[in-house]
């Protein structure tokens, strides 16, 4: 009966060191918007951004939510919409740093483009954590700055340690059921 209480108490500190260690992601949204100057003269044939105008936040969620609405960013210039080779800090923003790990191209037509990709961000305390985002324009880019947002949403979403409460308590019963029959 000794060995039974030892072999619990050890299994509740395993698991409640586990739950303690657990890493902390990023979850939820960030959103931008502004204006950009593209490298052709309309957004329907451009294939890159080639500089980032009145970047700033414009909605968050989650992990996010620190960040204050119109605060500035600072984004990557200039940035093909077909990224195959990662760019560190493609943008920051109060503490949060993305990396761009590839991007391409959904849909292009007349004056608008929409374009998709995935990324790791950091940042505020919190570990790496991977990110879908996407980016869309629209207007002229002769007559106007074209006008575009972006938005990012993470792509986990934290368990909270429930699985580590299972398993320890599955393998502290698998124990106790071992030392029953072995007696």
């Amino acid at each position: 009966m000794k060995n039974i209480f030892s072999l619990t108490v050890t299994a509740a500190v395993l698991v409640f060191a586990a739950q303690t260690t657990q890493a902390i992601p990023v979850t939820g949204t960030i959103g931008f918007t502004g204006q950009a100057s593209f490298d052709t003269s309309s957004v329907g044939t451009a294939t890159a951004v080639e500089s980032w105008f009145n970047t700033v936040v414009n909605g968050t969620s989650g992990s996010f939510s620190t960040v204050a609405l119109n605060t500035p960013v600072t984004i990557a210039a200039p940035w093909s919409f077909h990224t195959t080779t990662p760019i560190t800090a493609f943008w920051t923003a109060d503490g949060f740093t993305f990396e761009l790990l590839a991007s391409s191209i959904v849909t292009q037509g007349t004056g608008f483009v929409f374009v998709t990709g995935t990324g790791i961000v950091t940042g505020n305390g919190y570990n790496q954590t991977a990110l879908d985002w996407n980016f869309s324009s629209q207007g002229n880019a002769v007559t106007t700055t074209p006008s575009w947002t972006f938005s990012a949403s993470s792509l986990s979403v934290p368990d909270g340690g429930t699985t580590v409460l299972l398993l320890g308590a599955a393998l502290s019963g698998i124990a106790m059921i071992k030392r029953k029959l072995s007696a």
